[in-house]
């Protein structure tokens, strides 16, 4: 009896961890443009705008469907419905590895965010079908971590890929690594049928009682308060991180991309060893107001030293990782989602947070590429030539200042979960 339970134990991990791994796919895909700036550029003939638009597409699809990807995961087979998605991923990226033009990447960019709209979800759905409640919040810390792993392999071994290879063979690594994962989610993936007769009573499980439930956590207060908190907290990740941090540290220390990307992949690290001290931390306290406050306070703080003061490379680094550390706290919104919402609507409150997070990248990432492109414009007229750096650092006063408004969403939430 005792090696049965121990099996089960093992697959429901299994699969779970699985699901987290189509979530680091998404990470990867999403950060990817992020190290072939320059090739894209040359080869696609964009600017910074263009880039930022392309890095954007992205989450148009993959904010599009948050909701409806919440309600169809709540109702329908998932594993019919994350390994579709998951093909949609990998198709997706093979169209941007071969993209003769700006349409064509376009194109695909939008494919990989309607894929990976189930991505996180998915995850936390088997997650809370599978695992007991008392390690959801450290699935999801796990599952943020394998997603931060995803935007350090592209720092990492995509941009060594891009730099030997050219961003086309390098980037198409990554399809056939895409395709060997829908394949095992395809084998391994399915539902708990205990979890579905536990969590969706007849009452609510007719699609009209959703939509219901789903219009009231819509006019909570504190759902949003949490959302947007997630959405600020996690911005030097989704917009600096992932699109704009590689060109940032490069001029700021006159390094080729290769380097700076390496770099850029410390606040990934940093990200990643937070989660990793939140997954032991958050099953023995129930403050996660308290630890959102402090993490506010402290990235307010670290924002304003490390894009706005000079200092030597090793310091940088060393602040880029304490930043990724000070950002982890973020993973609690979710958890806090998940207790706000009604009972059944697990995946669709997840999705509710989640949407909120990429409606705030997909704002950014190319508000800020254009300000990059047009400062001198209209900001900068009376000077002949504008410092890149000074570009970048007047277009991230966005960060701090987003920052500054979780400090008082934070009070707008319970102080215990």
């Amino acid at each position: 009896m005792k090696n049965r339970f121990n099996l089960k134990t093992i697959f429901a991990w299994f699969i779970c961890l699985l699901a987290a791994l189509f979530y680091s796919y998404d990470f990867f895909i999403r950060v990817a443009p992020s190290v072939m700036v320059t090739p894209l550029i040359q080869e696609l003939g964009l600017n910074t705008a263009g880039i930022g638009l392309l890095g954007a597409a992205y989450f148009y699809t993959y904010i599009l469907f948050q909701i409806p990807a919440g309600l169809i995961l709540d109702r329908f087979n998932t594993k019919i419905v994350v390994s579709f998605a998951m093909f949609t991923c990998v198709l997706g990226n093979f169209l941007f590895s071969h993209a003769d033009g700006f349409m064509m990447a376009f194109i695909g960019r939008l494919l990989m965010g309607f894929g990976s709209a189930f991505g996180f979800i998915g995850a936390a759905k088997l997650a809370a079908m599978w695992l007991p409640q008392r390690f959801f919040s450290s699935f999801i810390s796990l599952t943020t971590i394998l997603g931060l792993l995803g935007g350090f392999f592209t720092d990492t071994v995509l941009s060594t890929l891009v730099r030997d290879l050219g961003w086309r063979n390098g980037n198409e690594v990554f399809t056939y690594i895409g395709f060997v994962i829908f394949v095992l989610m395809l084998i391994f993936i399915k539902d708990n049928p205990k979890a579905i007769t536990a969590s969706l009573p007849k009452h609510q499980s007719n699609l009209w009682q959703k939509l219901k439930q789903l219009g009231h956590l819509c006019l909570n207060y504190r759902f949003w308060a949490n959302a947007l908190i997630g959405g600020f907290l996690f911005m030097p990740i989704n917009v600096l991180a992932t699109m704009w941090g590689v060109g940032f540290v490069q001029y700021k220390f006159h390094l080729i991309e290769a380097d700076a990307a390496n770099i850029n992949s410390l606040l990934f690290m940093g990200n990643a060893i937070g989660c990793v001290l939140i997954a032991f931390i958050a099953p023995y306290t129930d403050r996660y107001r308290a630890l959102l406050i402090g993490s506010c306070t402290l990235l307010l703080v670290m924002t304003g030293i490390l894009i706005y003061l000079p200092m030597p490379l090793w310091l940088f680094s060393i602040g880029f990782i304490l930043m990724g550390v000070v950002i982890s706290p973020q993973v609690l919104t979710f958890d806090i989602g998940k207790c706000i919402a009604p009972k059944g609507l697990t995946a669709s409150a997840v999705s509710g947070v989640n949407l909120v997070n990429n409606i705030i990248a997909a704002v950014f990432i190319p508000l800020i590429g254009w300000l990059i492109a047009h400062m001198t414009s209209f900001a900068f007229m009376r000077y002949h030539v504008v410092d890149h750096l000074i570009k970048y650092q007047v277009s991230f006063v966005i960060i701090p200042l987003s920052v500054l408004l979780c400090i008082p969403l934070c009070f707008l939430l319970p102080k215990r979960i």
